[in-house]
């Protein structure tokens, strides 16, 4: 009995940097996934920030065409100088966002979250509405 005992400890004593070994390498393995995936889902975020980037620009393009066109037809003259400014202030929006990073962008918003709360509100209820509107219009289940 007692030389089971000892072969048991001798074993445990054995295995023990093995044990370590393996669990030092299973560390550096899960490091390196974390690091690959927070790598990956941060280039997913910037290829999505400079999507909407374009688009919020895009939209600014559109507002000022059509803003153009209802001028020259004479349709809109009261409402021309608001839809001008909205679109001056899309095209700043999205060229600033297309000029920062990730992290920025966010900083950017929880900043103007803080200082202008119902503004912000207004503009999430108008993108909930808007992306639902979308989302409904292009058949794909909400």
């Amino acid at each position: 009995m007692a030389d089971k005992a000892n072969a048991l400890q001798a074993v445990a004593q054995e295995a023990g940097p093995i044990v370590d070994q393996v669990k030092e390498q299973g560390q550096h393995y899960a490091g390196q996934a974390v690091a690959l995936i927070s790598t990956r889902v941060k280039d997913a975020a910037t290829q999505q920030k400079d999507a909407l980037a374009t688009g919020i620009t895009d939209v600014a393009q559109i507002l000022k065409q059509n803003t153009d066109s209802l001028k020259d037809e004479g349709v809109a003259v009261f409402a021309a100088p608001y839809l001008e400014m909205a679109s001056t202030k899309l095209n700043e929006v999205g060229s600033g966002i297309q000029g920062k990073s990730m992290e920025e962008v966010i900083q950017d918003t929880e900043q103007f979250a803080r200082t202008q709360p119902t503004v912000f509100l207004a503009v999430a209820a108008l993108l909930g509405f808007a992306a639902a509107r979308f989302l409904k219009s292009s058949g794909v289940p909400a």
